[in-house]
């Protein structure tokens, strides 16, 4: 029922939420412009009303998209949403803190349902174990937007990527491999459809021939 949305979907827009709701963690993958985020929006809403999700959290591949991101949802949903660090300045600006600010967010109870944050964030080890083993704050949901950014299994927030495990995950993407197969390996990776090392993938799908 889409009445209850602030914003009418397309019906493949409806279609991708209802994929959603049957699968609790996959690759969404249509080209990029066709509106990803207001889908991944609504699945959110949905999976919320379903099963009383607590938190939803967004992890731009992109900085600049966070800002993006807040503005979407506070556009096309009901539901409360925050950066993770943001503070408000004496002059009333909003600034993005560091990432010292981001982890005493994540340490104290946060109210709002959407919360956002960058990929480099997760370079941070004590970020992760927040987001993971956190008493403070619980994440039913992840959304890794521009998943393709986090192509290196080797890289510190590749290897902290992985370790983020939700009981909803979306990877979105509309540029999945940039040069080389070897680029969907985190991605598949992180949403457990893929279960092998590096080493076997590349193995696997490539042929090096020199």
């Amino acid at each position: 029922d889409t009445a209850n949305y602030k914003t009418k979907p397309y019906e493949y827009q409806k279609e991708g939420i209802e994929y959603g709701l049957n699968n609790d963690k996959y690759l969404l993958l249509d080209a990029p412009g066709l509106g990803k985020t207001l889908q991944l929006i609504y699945l959110a809403e949905e999976l919320k009303a379903r099963e009383n999700l607590e938190h939803c959290l967004i992890i731009c591949g992109i900085n600049t998209l966070k800002a993006n991101w807040k503005k979407e949802i506070t556009q096309h949903s009901k539901l409360s949403c925050k950066i993770l660090g943001e503070r408000v300045t004496k002059k009333g600006k909003i600034k993005i803190g560091s990432v010292k600010e981001r982890l005493e967010d994540l340490k104290n109870p946060i109210e709002e349902f959407f919360v956002i944050t960058n990929i480099e964030t997760l370079r941070n080890e004590d970020i992760v174990k927040e987001l993971t083993k956190g008493k403070a704050n619980k994440f039913d949901m992840m959304v890794v937007d521009e998943i393709h950014t986090c192509k290196s299994p080797t890289s510190q927030q590749g290897k902290n990527l992985l370790k983020l495990d939700a009981n909803h995950m979306v990877g979105a993407t509309g540029t999945l491999l940039l040069n080389n197969p070897v680029d969907a390996y985190v991605p598949l990776k992180w949403i457990g459809a893929e279960h092998g090392t590096f080493t076997n993938f590349k193995f696997y799908y490539c042929n090096y021939t020199g």
